[in-house]
């Protein structure tokens, strides 16, 4: 990566352009973050329920809790992995073309504009059932029981809430006195170093594959 690569960010600006010619896109393309907390908290409590109730022939409160939490770490590897390889491209962390500017490069450039800050309820929902499915077919294949990947997709739907909660407020509010880690480590990936900090809800991925932020090195400046 070259280290003096920039990518152009507007600051100042509250609101980005719209992206598509129809305004009913546009409208789709808006987050909504207290309608897909709602709808996430909603559908992990129903999953749990659901398997509690109707998926089990001897309920185990804490077996059900164990996958949970399973489910729950391994959205922060998710979370990771999609910020560093689907939202930037590979090769060399740029966002500001095709497909990973509709995704990503739009709220790089606009970091102001909090309707791109989070994942639109629409694409989310869509995206949440593809895994749904595909987290289906993972457990019958590998441990018989489908129904399991109900338990650890209630846990991963919850980190990614956790997730977009921390970023709307990283850049929602000021940074604040206390607890001012997310902000600065996820500042420093918008207005300093791209290729780094990866991680919003937590650095462990950034430190395990080696993308902390390199002390003192500035890698994008405002267009």
């Amino acid at each position: 990566m070259e280290k003096d690569k920039r990518q152009p960010v507007d600051s100042s600006a509250t609101a980005a352009p719209p992206m598509f010619k129809y305004p009913i896109l546009n409208r789709l393309a808006m987050s909504n973050p207290p309608l897909t907390a709602l709808m996430y908290v909603s559908l992990s409590v129903f999953l749990n329920y659901y398997y509690y109730n109707y998926l089990t022939d001897s309920p185990d409160l804490m077996f059900q809790v164990r996958w949970f939490v399973i489910g729950f770490f391994s959205w922060t590897f998710a979370e990771y992995m999609l910020h560093r390889f689907v939202y930037h491209d590979a090769k060399d962390a740029s966002y500001m073309k095709g497909l990973h500017y509709i995704l990503h490069g739009v709220h790089h450039k606009f970091p102001n504009d909090s309707s791109k800050v989070v994942l639109p309820p629409a694409p989310s929902i869509v995206i949440a059932t593809v895994l749904t499915s595909l987290f289906y077919i993972s457990f019958y294949l590998i441990t018989g029981d489908g129904n399991l990947s109900l338990l650890f997709v209630s846990g991963f739907l919850i980190g990614y809430l956790i997730y977009m909660l921390i970023h709307y407020m990283v850049h929602k509010y000021p940074t604040p006195k206390r607890f001012k880690f997310w902000w600065m480590h996820h500042n420093i990936h918008h207005f300093q170093q791209y290729d780094r900090a990866f991680g919003v809800s937590t650095p462990i991925w950034d430190i395990i594959f080696r993308t902390m932020p390199e002390k003192g090195r500035k890698t994008t400046e405002e267009a």
